[in-house]
């Protein structure tokens, strides 16, 4: 275990203390050591001190952030929290998982103390998470909201959907629940919708077990048996702890298809909901999709490999790297779909009433126009007057007086080039300032330079308060 010395600069700056342990690790090792796989708990030892050097890496790289402690499976670093938020800590959880397969909990306080309180506290109540005790919490609360993962299954074949949640599993720590969805045309078909779906999720189950043991179920003329393969031991790892996930199943009619949608993003408003089409039948996805954007959903993916299909292990995400050779892709977000919405028929409106409408958005446009008009008239009106007022009143007040003094013209007359001269700059100048033209030295045209600023002014307000 390595320990860093702390500087006195926390005396001075706001801080704040995470402290991360792995989860599970210690029941881990020693159930493989029980099973005789020596090997695999090796390898994990190994993986679990590369994933703690690529966190020291990270943290070391990153200003306003100090590692403390770095060893074992343990981690406590120093950091800003007014320059970073969940998502800087939810980086650390994200590099253990990556490398070792197991979840790391976090607890956050402003001491050490609170910290490590906090740890314990995640620990016992539910691991995987980052655990705040103080106001921070109500903010940080919008990034740790609970996903629920929804996929449309039709393929009977279980690796598309160990693929969907691994990688699921891997980048959202709050992510914990999956929901398998069938859909049939004909109603009286549910429970047999409903036996497929129970199949398929006893075949998952089934393969992920068989993958944490370097073993395949593979199907062959109809039938499934188990083949032996090479997988190495964080991969193992990844794919047992996946065997964790609660997995549900969900039959329903076509017909029943919108509101049961609607009723799951209308019960469900705690949570955060993905919904995945990879496997889904051609004949549904149009549906699925267009309900769903219908209802300003855009959490839509799929798992898209970009090398042709193996319909063997191959094709399983342990094989495959994210963004090289596969991507979980939201298809609401594609160049064509970006920004854009589904509306009902009902929205359509004739041409009489489109006519009609443009007709009544013209006459506003002109009476806004008309009313920026007059309210930049009246603005320059005020302005002008109250400079006239403010500026010369004073000056040709003082200067009568100055006169009417005995010997006063005598006096004043030798300095009246300064009275021309300061005449000729605030002429010049105020028009500049409000137009920006050089061109005019009339202290006349000051009302229009004065009518023109607001109006832009105006524009400007209206403008922004459209965005």
């Amino acid at each position: 275990m390595k320990l860093l010395c702390q500087s006195d600069e926390t005396q001075t700056r706001t801080v704040r203390y995470a402290f991360f342990d792995g989860d599970n690790i210690g029941n881990t090792i020693e159930n493989l050591l029980n099973n005789g796989r020596v090997r695999e708990a090796a390898y994990l030892s190994e993986s679990i001190k590369l994933a703690i050097f690529k966190i020291e890496l990270f943290i070391n790289s990153t200003d306003d952030a100090k590692l403390i402690i770095a060893g074992g499976d343990d981690v406590l670093i120093e950091y800003n929290p007014e320059k970073y938020n969940y998502t800087f800590l939810e980086k650390v959880s994200k590099i253990f998982n990556k490398h070792t397969g197991l979840s790391m909990s976090c607890g956050v306080g402003e001491n050490i103390s609170e910290a490590i309180r906090n740890l314990a506290s995640a620990k016992q109540h539910n691991k995987g998470i980052i655990k705040y005790t103080n106001e921070e919490v109500k903010v940080e609360n919008r990034h740790m909201k609970q996903i629920k993962l929804y996929i449309f299954a039709t393929s009977p074949n279980p690796d598309p959907y160990i693929n969907v949640i691994a990688h699921c599993a891997v980048n959202y720590l709050s992510f914990n629940e999956v929901t398998l969805i069938g859909i049939t045309a004909d109603r009286g078909k549910i429970g047999s919708e409903i036996t497929k779906l129970t199949e398929l999720k006893q075949k998952i189950s089934n393969q992920l077990e068989n993958l944490s043991k370097n073993q395949y179920l593979k199907e062959k003329d109809e039938n499934w048996e188990i083949v032996n393969i090479q997988i190495e031991g964080a991969d193992c790892l990844r794919y047992s702890n996946l065997k964790n996930i609660d997995i549900k199943i969900k039959a329903i009619g076509y017909q029943d298809l919108e509101r049961e949608i609607s009723q799951w993003l209308n019960t469900d408003t705690a949570f955060e909901h993905f919904f995945d089409v990879t496997a889904v039948s051609k004949s549904y996805l149009i549906d699925v999709y267009t309900i769903l954007r219908y209802k300003n959903i855009s959490t839509i993916y799929t798992f898209q490999v970009f090398s042709r299909p193996h319909y063997d292990e191959r094709d399983l995400i342990h094989n495959l790297v994210d963004g090289e050779t596969y991507k979980f892709t939201c298809i609401a977000e594609s160049e064509y779909n970006k920004n854009r919405i589904v509306v009902s028929d009902d929205y359509n409106i004739s041409q009489n009433d489109f006519n009609r409408l443009s007709a009544e958005k013209e006459i506003l446009e002109r009476d806004r126009i008309k009313l920026e008009d007059a309210l930049a008239t009246n603005f320059a009106r005020f302005w002008f007057a109250l400079f006239l007022i403010l500026i010369f009143l004073p000056i040709f007040v003082g200067i009568g007086w100055w006169i009417l003094q005995p010997e006063g013209w005598n006096r004043f007359e030798p300095s009246f080039f300064l009275v021309s001269s300061a005449w000729a700059i605030l002429t010049y100048s105020l028009p500049i300032f409000f137009t920006r033209n050089f061109s005019s030295l009339n202290i006349l045209l000051l009302p229009h330079a004065l009518k023109k600023w607001k109006q832009k002014k105006l524009e400007k307000s209206r403008l922004d308060s459209k965005i």
